[in-house]
């Protein structure tokens, strides 16, 4: 049964790439965890590992804001510089870079490898940029068309030799590289989604499906990767829905989109928390709501005893023995426009490193806490409760957004919106934009300290 005091939500997402939420937010007491049943871990040896998967720990990731290179002009080192600008900020180079691209553009134009059809960065501009700082790049491929991808694909069809071109260049680039196509697919905002939520009401009303079915997605993805497969060995193929609500009835959110293991390198999952239940001054955030985001979902059944989510951690990378990663996560209370300035700054610091107990604490202890950090102990450290967890990916970036979040009123619960909201998802916010941040140093020092042992790896393997 799903505990109602944790309410997996639903997620929009804006610009520079995807931005779902699955923020789930505890107020004040914690609740006590429910027994699930894992099958123990196979462990591999070296000819058993993914591509690029660690033997052991976890990569240290990060995706940035470059979204002002196209104004200033773009070149490998304006992205190394921003790369190296961050590394010196939070103390810890990094194994792993995200970027997002169009692929193709809301007009059907295609980017290719190495330019870029309206003059902006190239994906090989990124890459090398990564490669330059010993990190490898990741490629968030977004198709703002997704049904080029099944209709008429065939060879000489105008997405097919796009998309071939496009990977002919990654792999004569020939470096390390991991390329995530249709990334949250099971949410309902983008257009490779089955439906997308226009009345904002997070419900699935008629008229809003976009006739692009789980299955249009897997063979998507897999004419996609099968080119990748045969053109670019370099690159590690990621799977990673959203972990959240997805709408409607309840219903299975991750299976129907799975595309097969021969097309999967890496399965991952974007997570973040921003409070669905609207948290105030003075709450607490409970320390296993990684745990519940990764073995929970909107499909339990409140009035039954058992658990009716698809474990997702269990199902795709225990079962199947895929490495994992956190695609996106992050946490913020910024965009609280209701609190005044210094409340939602101190209560957004709180929700990204405050400690109140062993049981409650942080999203950056609930992300990186590990049983090598000895200041704290940890409900669920990762290095013990998540061994095929291999990368994070932190999102490091303040944008404006429309974000809901449930609100109770008597007895009865009300969704409300901040719209266009200030997200600020960097380690060290600020609660408005533009403002100072007063506890960038705080956050900073936590995140040197949790990452200063050798489960984070900074180069990858």
């Amino acid at each position: 049964m799903f505990d109602m005091n944790y309410i997996l939500i639903y997620g929009l997402a804006g610009a520079l790439g995807a931005l779902p939420f699955a923020a789930q937010a505890l107020q004040n007491n914690a609740a006590p965890l429910q027994t699930v049943t894992t099958p123990p871990l196979r462990l591999k040896n070296a000819a058993d590992l993914a591509k690029y998967e660690p033997a052991r720990g976890v990569y240290l990731g990060a995706a940035l804001d470059f979204s002002k290179l196209p104004e200033v002009g773009d070149n490998p080192e304006k992205f190394a510089s921003i790369m190296r600008d961050y590394e010196k900020e939070v103390g810890r180079e990094q194994a792993i870079y995200t970027q997002f691209f169009h692929f193709p553009h809301e007009d059907g134009t295609f980017p290719g490898w190495d330019k870029h059809p309206w003059g902006w960065a190239s994906a090989q501009d990124f890459a090398s940029a990564a490669h330059g700082l010993g990190a490898a790049p990741l490629l968030t491929l977004e198709p703002m068309k997704p049904r080029v991808f099944v209709d008429g694909w065939a060879p000489g069809a105008p997405a097919y030799e796009a998309t071939k071109a496009f990977a002919q260049g990654a792999g004569q680039w020939n470096r390390p590289l991991f390329i995530r196509f249709a990334h949250e697919m099971n949410g309902s905002w983008y257009p490779w989604a089955e439906w997308i939520d226009k009345n904002k009401n997070l419900q699935r009303d008629p008229g809003e499906e976009t006739g692009f079915w789980p299955a249009d997605y897997q063979k998507a993805y897999r004419n996609v990767s099968l080119l990748f497969r045969q053109y670019a060995p370099n690159a590690a193929l990621v799977w990673c829905p959203n972990s959240g609500l997805l709408g409607g009835a309840k219903r299975d959110v991750f299976r129907p989109w799975y595309p097969g293991d021969d097309v999967v390198d890496w399965v991952g999952l974007d997570i973040y928390e921003r409070g669905w239940t609207m948290p105030m001054p003075g709450a607490h955030l409970w320390g296993g709501m990684l745990h519940r985001n990764m073995s929970w979902d909107m499909a339990d059944d409140n009035n039954t005893p058992q658990n009716e989510s698809v474990d997702f951690y269990k199902t795709f990378a225990v079962e199947k023995n895929k490495p994992m990663m956190l695609g996106e996560t992050s946490a913020t209370l910024s965009y609280r426009s209701d609190l005044t300035d210094a409340q939602r700054a101190l209560l957004s610091y709180q929700w990204r490193a405050g400690s109140w107990n062993d049981a409650e604490y942080g999203w950056l202890q609930t992300v990186y806490g590990t049983t090598n950090f000895k200041a704290q102990k940890f409900v669920k450290p990762i290095d013990r409760e998540f061994p095929k967890l291999k990368a994070i990916t932190w999102f490091h970036i303040a944008k404006k957004e429309d974000i809901p979040v449930e609100k109770t009123v008597g007895t009865q619960k009300q969704v409300v919106w901040f719209n266009n909201g200030f997200g600020d998802y960097r380690i060290g916010a600020t609660a408005r934009e533009g403002g100072q941040r007063p506890f960038e140093r705080e956050e900073i020092s936590l995140f040197q300290r949790l990452t200063d042992n050798p489960h984070f790896l900074t180069k990858i393997q």
